[in-house]
């Protein structure tokens, strides 16, 4: 296995560890209440996050103009997923509606920061593959 994709793992199973605690400690303190979906949709993140990234260093790997337009084709296919997400829980259970949404939204910007991140450090390389 790739020691990029390894280190890249490891690295998200704490962030969803410490993500995971917070939820807990959410569910235990805030007055509130808090979509009852919310352990699921940190597991969705966790797999999309993992697909993600091992699919983008697939492409990294390969013609930087290539790249780029599998980076933006992932990306508009990744939104589409969201958005399908959303909108299927917020019809189908519109009590939690916006409980799941706001839940989604927190949980977007964590993985999607750590994501950016990531994947900066790992293109300011030279060789991404073989590091």
């Amino acid at each position: 296995m790739n020691p990029v994709f390894t280190n890249y793992l490891k690295k998200l199973l704490i962030l969803t560890f410490i993500t995971g605690a917070f939820l807990a400690m959410a569910y235990a303190f805030l007055p509130y209440p808090i979509s009852p979906v919310m352990p699921f949709l940190l597991a969705f993140f966790l797999g999309v996050s993992v697909l993600s990234f091992y699919l983008l260093l697939k492409k990294a790997g390969s013609n930087p103009g290539k790249f780029i337009t599998g980076f933006l084709a992932h990306t508009v296919i990744r939104m589409a997923v969201y958005l399908v997400v959303i909108l299927s829980y917020a019809f189908i259970y519109r009590h939690d509606a916006v409980n799941f949404i706001i839940g989604f939204f927190i949980y977007y910007m964590i993985f999607t920061f750590f994501e950016v991140s990531q994947f900066l450090k790992l293109t300011r390389k030279k060789d991404i593959n073989h590091q």
